[in-house]
């Protein structure tokens, strides 16, 4: 998963088939390494491509019924550019402020995130 921010906001996207906000990504492929995996699902998914991704940590735990280990990358950017959302797996998407993100449902992975970080949108 990527945590996009745009200074202190962070981009949030909806998916068509879970419940509550969540951070661009998407699975590895075979052979695949992580950063590759999350500049293809942001190309696919939200039609961003990006420049050097920052790594930002791993959790492991069960989200959706499934045991999962999702790695972290962090991507600031200046201004967000138009997204093209596939509108097939990503139909919404939002910049949410610090203060936003408390009142906003999120999905376990990016609870996880968020909670590793103390100081969200200050580096």
């Amino acid at each position: 998963m990527v945590a996009v921010y745009v200074g202190p906001a962070l981009l949030l996207v909806r998916s068509s088939y879970r419940a509550g906000w969540q951070l661009p990504g998407g699975g590895v492929r075979r052979g695949e390494k992580p950063e590759g995996a999350e500049r293809r699902e942001l190309a696919d998914e939200i039609g961003l491509a990006a420049s050097a991704l920052l790594p930002a940590g791993v959790a492991c735990g069960i989200w959706d019924g499934r045991r999962d280990r999702v790695h972290f990358f962090e991507l600031r950017l200046v201004e967000l550019p138009k997204l093209q959302l596939d509108n097939r797996e990503i139909i919404a998407s939002r910049l949410a402020s610090p203060s936003e993100l408390h009142r906003v449902v999120l999905t376990g992975p990016v609870t996880a995130y968020l909670g590793r970080r103390c100081d969200i949108g200050a580096r």
